[in-house]
């Protein structure tokens, strides 16, 4: 039966009516309408009704004389000649928001004509000039709908329209409040198991049922083309399609419709309301569920050619709420051509595909299964094994054992033995040659290039010449390998019964390039690895281990993904289940909707004060020494002695003081000095790593309750709050606070009541949070998704300022539309504040005039726009928000209420943040642009719109488009374009001398504008970004996240400091740099250089941080490798956050090991390579004249360096740091074990290098213990000294011509 004949028919009575309805027309009837004039309808409509809708109306209501019109809500509005000529009026409002806007538009129209009208949908009918039970039948026939009731509408108004008695002509039959629908049967369904009896034949046993929930419009529309279709393809690939919809506000509605169907998957293909009960339902369902979308803003053609899937309006109801509910993977299903809704085939075949495989995992026994793992491997390093705070290879052991337990076929695996197999992976990766041996060993899979060569022919043209372009044609890659006689792409992999345990390989051809590059498509062997994954390996499921990787940052739409976007090509209809941090919300949601992922979320390290050590401890030990003695002699030693060792411990400078000032106020300098010693003893720092699965140990568990209670819990517990954790962090558990969490949540013993309400209400809160902690559903969570169930949605954030933050959670974002939120807008006002009276406390009393503000997505989601704010602030913008808490515009406040000049501001924003938060941007765009164009005395947003103008015109720009760049102040890098490439170059630090160059790169790279005028635009000559730049004052970003600093990672030095890179480049100077630091309740706004010499002594220099990294043992080198690649960032961009004495502490802690920590023994044991590369930039430190190193200092280094040197299998450094190695050794006599020359062949440098070229400094690269080099190769060292340094200097000149900087811009 066709979809037509299906949708003519609506209810069980039906058929009866159309014999009814022919029994019923008065004799003569027939004669009547044929010499009657036909009755005009006119239908207004809002864009929500489809032309398609009326059209179909139009042809059944010719056969009795009704001849239709259609008017369009805004084309229309309410024009004189709404009603002119036409007999009645209906007006189609399906929501209560298009009553609204008729209401707003048609008001005076309505109330005037003397016409009749019908309003239809969006609540109760309305009408006027027309008689209610006549009014009544015509709204319940068209919100019927149907082929039948429509016909009946027809029939009823050319009765109206003659003035014959309508009485004869049957009622509307509704459709049922919940109903199931097929399109090959005679009638809609209204219980589950009258369609399963129909439906049963036509299915096969065991069919996997596939709910697609639909909105009965569709069927009383006649618009059921798409689900037809969606039905159609299911049945052909052996599913049992069940489209329905039910009574939305019925808290079980999905449970009462289905009934005994028991579906196995849950398709939404309409907008869901009533949240909390749908939420409640998904839960008790325990299905996955699939969120489709169609797209209104254009045909097929459009939608694939748009560089987002979604638009904008329709993020928050078919993104963002349906993802809090848990649905997943959502799908453009459907476009608008000649007024209809349209199927979008290939989307639907995938939706398909994707269903099928979800409800193959719930049918498959585990024992079955075939898993693929895949692990990260950033930044690049051939022994490089890492995941965002997770110790990658032990949660790798407890996962397998986890699997095991669960009847998968999976041995037991061990953190030794995983990551020296996985290292010997990444070998062949750095080193392609060894794939050979992997295969030998078993440890590899060819794929044959025949094979791959067939898949690559059935790409689109389009996807084959940009690949070819990019990287050659398939059968030219250096990467093939003759395998049994044929050429192949070799795979490394572990085989682990039916676990593979694969490196993601490299996007391009060689390791770390085209890392977040979207402009690139991938490369041969990257396909080839996902080609394998997905059709010829037979795996169930991929594992994505740790976060993140790279298939998420692949070209195509931002977001609502087409099958040709390179994550679909990828991915397929191969299920990813992905554990994340939870506190990286913003990259989950990429991990979401670009990697197609469910994310499993996992807690973040354990929790603990920093608390003092050393010299700080002992500073402090003197202020209180001094406190207590009396004015005297012995009271002025002790003030000089503090003195001399905040000197000589440079904490003085960390506070910005000089001798002269200490001297000179003695008790403000010591006041500052004890508050800040404080601060820094109440930081809050993590203990090592998370272990995926595993709860943090008991007594880390009580200190991150402790930092959860806050000092409220300390003041309870008898202690100064201030005073609690100044002392060594050993001393820690002896504390009153903690003792009575030991007594109360950890000892045996029943303890004696506590008879303080506030106290015992904490207490109670105590247990509660650490039973939270210990409550790890990181592993149930991931069985749950790999059996196909449902994985239980759950928000992210930091576990200290949100303590409630679940794990083992799909992850969904804030509402993106509801930035800022109130609180916060109030919130940025004060911070805003701190920040210029904190500028004007170093610039004589002179205000900024003009800010750049760093926006990032991840901080967004955690602080819900209080960065924003500052941002609305300081041009004197206002949010307006509807009902929900939704901003929906921003006013300009008027100079008179702001009380102080507007300050003109650039804002630089993230690629993520450019998509989730876009609806922002294009307010904040607007009220620029209305700000720059505002006649007002001393408006500088105005007058530097004017300058930028003139300059746009000077380098040539056409006077329209000048006129639209001078007002855009909001910048990104390209649409689809994820990095500013700046990391990458800084850290390899032998590619360029002076740092112009990187400045110039950055500029190119972040120069696309974003506003009204355009999406993404670059100016036609000249650099927009630059010209915007020009005068900037002071630039700030925000941390929010007590795990995250300024070390932590790579991203502020890449964004805030390649901000002040590109304005000193500019104007000779860089701006001044600030953190709003927003970690806890009282927000505060500090210098970068502050905040990072804070993190520094706080987290990085404290052995406390360092004890707990050395337990994580090979995992834990990363971690302060990171920290000293990232300090060196900020050397470059900005050489005033950091300080000759802070690489001096670098030196002294981590080489020296001046405080005793056996950390060259620990280094030695578990990762050599991680101080060799540490010792690397420390080298580069100096060489670049960052850091004048003591004699000593350098023999030190020097000495170390050759140590490791010695062995044959780390890696070599560039040329140039041997070189200067060398001059270095030969000042101390060292000069024999200067270079490196064991022979080995140099890892190659990740974005220019080739196999046997030397590699550069870069990031984390980790080498396994070795044995101790031979003899004769020492003496070979010894002899060749001289000659190498020469050989070095020739190839270092031949590889600065080759190399051209800027080749990521």
């Amino acid at each position: 039966m066709s979809a037509t004949r299906a949708l003519a028919i609506v209810g069980t009575g039906l058929l009866w009516l159309a014999a009814v309805l022919l029994l019923t027309i008065p004799a003569g009837a027939e004669e009547a309408r044929a010499g009657s004039r036909p009755v005009r309808l006119r239908i207004v409509a809002t864009d929500l009704v489809l032309p398609g809708k009326v059209a179909s109306i139009r042809r059944i209501a010719e056969a009795d004389g009704v001849a239709v019109e259609e008017a369009r809500l805004g084309t229309t509005g309410g024009a004189p000649d709404l009603f002119a000529e036409n007999d009645i009026v209906i007006i189609d409002t399906p929501r209560p928001g298009d009553v609204a806007a008729i209401q707003a538009s048609m008001a005076d129209t309505l109330a005037k004509t003397t016409r009749p009208w019908v309003r239809v949908g969006g609540g109760p009918p309305a009408f006027a000039n027309i008689a209610a039970g006549a009014a009544r039948r015509i709204a319940a026939y068209y919100a019927s709908g149907g082929q039948a009731n429509f016909a009946l509408l027809a029939t009823y108004l050319r009765s109206w329209a003659d003035g014959r008695d309508p009485s004869a002509i049957p009622p509307a039959v509704p459709l049922p409040a919940s109903g199931l629908y097929h399109p090959e049967a005679e009638q809609v369904f209204a219980d589950a198991q009258a369609y399963q009896n129909w439906a049963r034949p036509r299915w096969k046993e065991g069919a996997p049922r596939i709910a697609v929930a639909i909105p009965s419009s569709l069927v009383s529309n006649m618009e059921t083309r798409v689900v037809d279709e969606i039905v159609r393809r299911s049945e052909t690939a052996g599913l049992a399609p069940v489209p329905f919809w039910f009574d939305q506000a019925d808290p079980s509605g999905l449970e009462r419709t289905l009934g005994p169907l028991r579906p196995d998957i849950l398709i939404v293909a309409t907008h869901l309301q009533n949240g909390a009960a749908r939420a409640a339902e998904f839960l008790k369902l325990g299905i996955p569920v699939i969120q489709t979308v169609g797209y209104r803003a254009g045909d097929p053609a459009a939608w694939a050619s748009a560089a987002s899937g979604i638009p904008t309006p329709l993020v928050a109801p078919f993104l963002i709420v349906p993802e809090i509910w848990g649905a997943t993977d959502p799908m453009v299903i459907e476009a608008v051509a000649a007024g209809e809704l349209v199927p979008l085939t290939r989307q639907i075949d995938a939706l398909v595909a994707k269903a099928g495989r979800l409800a193959s995992l719930k049918q498959k026994p585990a024992a079955e299964k075939q898993i693929a793992l895949m692990f990260w491997n950033y930044p690049p390093g051939e022994k490089n094994l890492g995941a965002s705070n997770l110790n990658l290879p032990r949660s790798l052991e407890r996962l397998s054992a986890t699997l095991k337990e669960a009847g998968y076929d999976v041995p037991a695996l061990y953190e030794e033995s995983l990551i020296t197999d996985m290292q010997a992976l990444l070998g062949a990766v750095y080193h392609p040659e060894r794939v050979t041996d992997l295969l030998a060993r078993n440890m590899a899979v060819a794929l044959p290039l025949a094979r791959y060569q067939a898949w690559f022919g059935s790409l689109s043209e389009g996807h084959q010449t940009e690949i070819v372009k990019a990287w050659g044609k398939p059968e030219d890659s250096a990467l093939l390998r003759q395998v049994d006689g044929e050429p192949s792409f070799v795979l490394p992999l572990i085989r682990a019964g039916k676990l593979v345990i694969m490196p993601q390989l490299p996007r391009g051809e060689r390791p770390g390039e085209a890392y977040h590059d979207t402009a690139v498509p991938p490369g041969h062997l990257y396909l080839a690895q996902y080609l394998h994954l997905r059709e010829v390996s037979g795996a169930d499921a991929l594992i994505h281990f740790g976060t993140h990787g790279t298939q998420e940052w692949t070209p195509g739409k931002d977001r609502g993904l087409s099958v040709d976007d390179y994550p679909y090509l990828l991915l397929g209809d191969l299920p990813v289940f992905y554990p994340y941090i939870q506190d990286n919300v913003g990259e989950a949601v990429q991990a979401k909707r670009r990697g197609r992922a469910v994310t499993i979320s996992h807690q973040t390290p354990p929790f603990a004060p920093s608390g003092l050590y050393d010299e700080l401890r002992d500073l402090h030990v003197l202020i209180h020494e001094y406190q207590q003695l009396e004015p005297g002699a012995a009271r002025d030693r002790t003030a000089q002695r503090i003195q001399e060792a905040a000197a000589a411990s440079h904490i003085d400078r960390d506070l910005g003081l000089d001798v002269e000032t200490m001297r000179r106020d003695v008790p403000a300098f010591l006041s500052k000095l004890h508050d800040h010693l404080h601060g820094l003893a109440a930081s809050v720092t993590p203990l090592g790593l998370h272990t995926f699965g595993e709860a943090a140990a008991p007594e880390h568990r009580l200190m991150t309750v402790l930092q959860q209670l806050g000092p409220e819990f300390q003041r309870q517990a008898g202690t100064d709050p201030e005073e609690a954790y100044a002392a060594e962090a050993k001393t820690f558990a002896e504390t009153p606070a903690y003792r009575l969490l030991q007594t109360h949540l950890r000892n045996g013993d029943v303890p004696s009541p506590i008879t303080e309400p506030k106290l015992a209400a904490l207490i109670e809160r105590a247990r509660k949070l650490d039973g939270h902690l210990a409550e790890v559903d990181e592993s149930d969570a991931l069985l749950a998704g790999l059996a196909g169930r449902f994985v239980a949605p759950g928000p992210g954030g930091d576990p200290i300022r949100n303590p409630e933050v679940p794990n083992g959670r799909n992850l969904y974002p804030f509402e993106a539309d509801k930035v800022p939120t109130q609180a916060a807008y109030e919130a940025g006002d004060a911070a805003l504040r701190q920040l210029i009276e904190s500028y004007q406390a170093s610039h004589g009393g002179a205000a900024p005039t003009k800010l750049a503000f760093s926006l990032w997505s991840s901080e967004t989601m955690r602080h819900l726009g209080t960065l924003e704010a500052q941002i609305l602030h300081a041009l004197g913008l206002r949010p307006v928000w509807k009902d929900g808490g939704r901003v929906a515009r921003l006013d300009i406040i008027p100079a008179t209420e702001l009380g102080r000049p507007r300050i003109d501001a650039v804002i630089q924003v993230t690629g993520l943040y450019r998509d989730q938060f876009d609806g922002f941007l294009r307010l904040l765009a607007d009220g620029i642009e209305r700000l720059s164009r505002l006649d007002e005395p001393g408006n500088p947003i105005a007058a530097n719109s004017r300058g930028a103008l003139a300059r746009l015109l000077a380098a040539g720009n056409s006077q329209e488009a000048a006129e639209g760049f001078a007002s855009m102040r909001i910048f990104s890098s390209a649409p689809g374009d994820y990095t500013t490439g700046l990391s990458a170059s800084v850290l390899d630090s032998t590619s360029w001398e002076k740092d112009d160059g990187l400045a110039d790169a950055f500029l190119a790279r972040t120069q696309y504008a974003y506003g009204s005028r355009g999406w993404g635009i670059r100016a036609e000559a000249g650099n927009l970004l630059a010209e915007q730049l020009r005068g900037v004052s002071a630039a700030t970003l925000s941390r929010s996240s007590n795990l995250h600093g300024l070390l932590s990672t790579d991203h502020p030095y890449e964004f805030l400091g390649g901000l002040s890179l590109a304005v000193r480049r500019l104007d000779g100077q860089a701006p001044a740099l600030y953190v709003s630091d927003l970690r806890r309740a009282d927000a505060r706004v500090a210098t970068a250089a502050q905040f990072l010499s804070d993190e520094l002594r706080a987290r990085y220099l404290n052995p406390h941080w360092i004890e707990g990294m050395k337990r994580e043992g090979y995992a834990g080198t990363l971690e302060i490798l990171n920290a000293v690649n990232n300090l060196w960032g900020w050397q470059v961009v900005d050489p005033s956050t950091v300080r000759a004495d802070q690489w001096q502490a670098i030196h002294d802690t981590f080489v020296r090991d001046a405080r005793e920590l056996g950390l060259n023994q620990w280094f030695a044991n578990t990762n050599p390579a991680a101080q060799k590369q540490l010792l690397d930039r420390l080298v580069e430190a100096i060489r670049k004249g960052y850091w004048d190193a003591p004699d000593r200092t350098r023999r030190e280094i020097v000495e170390r360096w050759q140590e490791l040197t010695a062995r044959d299998d780390l890696p070599i450094a560039p040329e140039t740091t041997q070189a200067f190695v060398g001059e270095m050794a030969a000042g101390f006599g060292l000069q024999a074990a200067a270079s490196e020359a064991q022979g080995g062949a140099p890892e190659p440098n990740p974005s220019t290098a080739t196999v046997g070229e030397p590699q550069t400094v870069r990031g984390q690269v980790m080498k396994a213990a070795p044995a101790e080099p031979q003899a004769w190769y020492r003496r070979l060292i010894a002899l060749l000294p001289l000659l190498l340094f020469a050989a070095g200097m020739v190839l270092q000149a031949i590889t600065n011509r080759r190399t051209a900087f800027g080749s990521t811009a």
